[in-house]
């Protein structure tokens, strides 16, 4: 009997992680962008709606302590997320130009995951 690839599996089962964003900042920004960094955004949540907690490299990096980059592979950018439950939340968002993180938004979206905690 031929059981079915983990990712047909999971497609078949249908059951999506929601994925919110912290704030309507980040999905004005995200609609200021242009098509090709829409797509590889929208292209990125997809995936982490997929496999949730499962995704890994190199789709998303654990930054510790809860929270992930969720990597844009085209385009550079970078969302930076936490999980709150059955749900994945957008802190904030980058288009990456550099080999680190700045650490101006590492410590944006530590806060904003704190907040998080505290809802």
């Amino acid at each position: 009997m031929l059981t079915p690839s983990p990712i047909l599996a999971l497609l078949l089962n249908n059951k999506k992680m929601k994925v919110v964003f912290y704030n309507k900042s980040i999905s004005s920004y995200i609609n200021s962008l242009g098509k090709d960094h829409k797509a590889d955004i929208v292209k990125a949540i997809d995936l982490l709606e997929i496999f949730g907690h499962r995704i890994e490299l190199p789709h998303s990096k654990s930054l510790g302590k809860g929270l992930f980059e969720l990597r844009c592979l085209r385009t550079g950018t970078r969302l930076f997320y936490c999980f709150d439950g059955a749900k994945a939340v957008i802190l904030h968002i980058i288009i990456k130009k550099q080999s680190k993180i700045p650490q101006k938004d590492l410590f944006l979206a530590r806060k904003r995951q704190q907040q998080v905690a505290k809802i």
